[in-house]
């Protein structure tokens, strides 16, 4: 499992809720797993801020898990990335992708504290990538999943990306 957080989080709210689940909602292998995609839509349209949301991916090697373990994964993350709110203080959507032959968690995480309007952010990379590396260690070995740290994944050939 690779946890990628994406260095998007400026325009509108249909950009990354369309992308997720397609322009009609009908976006193959696309799956809603939480959250309301026009409640996040609204809620990154509203903010005020710069950065109006967070998004990212838990991408498995692993064709498919679960529903329990993906439900516990979600939770999970959510926990780690956001220590001390409780779920009615933010929103989340998660979309399932399996178009690529492997399993990816999508997140969207509008930038704004539900019960009181304030900023969110619910990651900064300086102070949050530990924890969150930490996170999906801890998940790697209780669930048994792919490790992309492991030295039998390692590519033989590495090509650099600005040639």
């Amino acid at each position: 499992m690779i946890v990628k957080f994406h260095a998007r989080g400026t325009g509108g709210g249909k950009g990354p809720t369309q992308y997720l689940l397609g322009r009609d909602g009908q976006r193959e292998g696309s799956t809603l797993l939480r959250g309301d995609p026009e409640q996040v839509a609204a809620l990154i349209d509203s903010s005020r801020y710069a950065k109006k949301y967070t998004s990212g991916v838990l991408s498995f090697a692993e064709a498919d898990l679960p529903p329990e373990q993906k439900r516990a994964l979600m939770d999970s993350f959510e926990q780690a990335l956001m220590p001390g709110l409780e779920a009615r203080q933010y929103s989340c959507l998660w979309v399932e992708h399996q178009d690529k032959g492997r399993l990816e968690l999508n997140f969207v995480i509008p930038n704004l504290e539900l019960t009181e309007g304030k900023r969110l952010q619910p990651y900064y990379h300086v102070a949050d990538q530990r924890r969150v590396d930490a996170w999906a260690t801890v998940q790697r070995a209780e669930l048994g999943l792919a490790d992309p740290k492991d030295p039998s994944r390692r590519r033989a050939l590495v090509t650099p990306r600005d040639l």
